[in-house]
Order: C-alpha cells, then structure tokens, then sequence
C-alpha cells in the first residue's frame, strides 16, 4: 500500500514536471497568471514565437482595435486558446496558416486566366496644365476580352524607372463602367493620380515607365471574381515565416 503511494506520488510530480502550463481563460487574473507561468517556460525564441502566434489571433478577429482591454481580450482571443500551451497555440496556427496559404494561393493560380481577361493598353503618365496649375495625370485603355460584362474594375498603378527596385509612386484604383464593359468593349480612362505622383522632380524623367495591372473586377451582379486578398496572403506568409 506504501509503494502504491509513492507510486502515484512520484507518476504525479513527474507529471507535473513534463506537462506544459496552459492558458487559463477563467478570468483576466488567472489569465495573467497562466501567461506568466507559460512565458517563465518558453526560451528567447519560443517567447517570440508565441507573441506572434497570440497578436495574430487577435488581430484577425479584431483588426481595428488598437488598445484592446481585457475584456476584448477574453472575449475575442480566450475561447481559441483556452486550456492550451504554448507550443499547442503556435503549431495549430501554424498548420492552420499552411492550409489557408496553399488554398489561396492555388486560387491565385487559377485566377491568372480570369484576370487576363481585361486588357491594358498603352499606359501613360504626363503633367497637363490648367490654368496656371500643371498636373500629374494617368491614361491608359481597358478592354473586356472575356465573355461576360464588367462592373467594375481595380487597378494597380507604378512608376518605375530602369535598374531602381524601389518605384517613385504607386496607387490603387477603382473604376466603375456606367452600363458595364462588355465584352470586346474598349474604354478610355484618364484620371489625376494623388500622393508621390504630384513631386514635381517626376515631370521630366525621360526613362518613366507606368505598368498598370488588373487585380480584380466584378461581374455584372457586383461580385468579386478573385476571392483572395493578395495583401493578406503575403501577411500570412510573413505570421508563418515568423513561427518557424
């Protein structure tokens, strides 16, 4: 009966020593406590890892909160990491992040056909005045060679200069076709850039280059016809290069 004991006593306090500590959502004091006791476990790099892990969760499911309280925090980031460790928070996040990534980016590859559907032609970046005003502006043609209307369409504008990694100006831009752009229709757009395109040491530079590209449009009923966010995608990729 006595070894029987110091049986369980010894398979209790070796337990003890192997199990990692978990997040204790109960409340924002056990809360601090858990994470205490994890992060007086985890090595330098561990403890980054886990930052990362635990900022991203939180972020994706509230990303306009800056200060959150600790209220949100339970709210929001407890219930996903509730009676778990460290290393079980930063795996599962990271298998999860390998799924979404793969599935998104082979979206990404199905979409270049889609995408090549809008033609740009002749892209052009000029200063024009008004007045006693000079102003940068942006041309370039679009045309539908697909096989269904388009209601609108978003673009991706850089100035570039030959041998320079860094472009002088970039913008996005949306342009809504009244009546749509059918197919094997032909449009003009011009419009006035805002931001870095109005410095005025971009007026004369002779080796400019603008590339305009199509990063999604909608059909005629407003829907998106690429689902996959490409900023998002490459902020995954950075979350899960970061718990590696």
């Amino acid at each position: 009966m006595k070894r029987s004991s110091l049986a369980i006593l010894f398979c209790f306090l070796l337990s003890a020593c192997i199990f990692d500590p978990v997040v204790d959502a109960s409340s924002w004091d056990a809360y601090q406590r858990s994470m205490a006791a994890i992060r007086a476990k985890l090595s330098n790099d561990d403890l980054r890892r886990f930052d990362v892990a635990l900022k991203y969760m939180f972020v994706e499911t509230t990303p306009n909160i800056a200060t959150p309280t600790p209220n949100l925090i339970l709210a929001r980031l407890g219930p996903r990491i509730n009676g778990e460790s460290a290393a079980t928070i930063i795996q599962n996040l990271s298998i999860r992040l390998d799924s979404e990534i793969a599935q998104s980016e082979t979206r990404l590859q199905n979409s270049g056909d889609v995408l090549g559907a809008v033609e740009i032609g002749s892209p052009d970046y000029y200063w024009r005045r008004s007045g006693y005003v000079e102003q940068p502006v942006i041309e370039f043609s679009v045309r539908n060679n697909g096989k269904f209307p388009i209601l609108r369409a978003y673009f991706r504008v850089v100035l570039t200069t030959p041998n320079r990694s860094i472009p002088w100006a970039t913008q996005e831009y949306v342009q809504t076709f009244k009546g749509g752009l059918e197919p094997r229709e032909k449009q003009q757009l011009t419009f006035q850039p805002r931001g870095d395109w109005n410095d005025k040491q971009l007026k004369d530079m002779p080796n400019a280059e603008l590339k305009v590209t199509v990063v999604n449009f909608d059909n005629a009923n407003g829907e998106r016809m690429i689902t996959v966010d490409s900023d998002s995608l490459d902020f995954k990729r950075k979350v899960r290069a970061s718990l590696h």
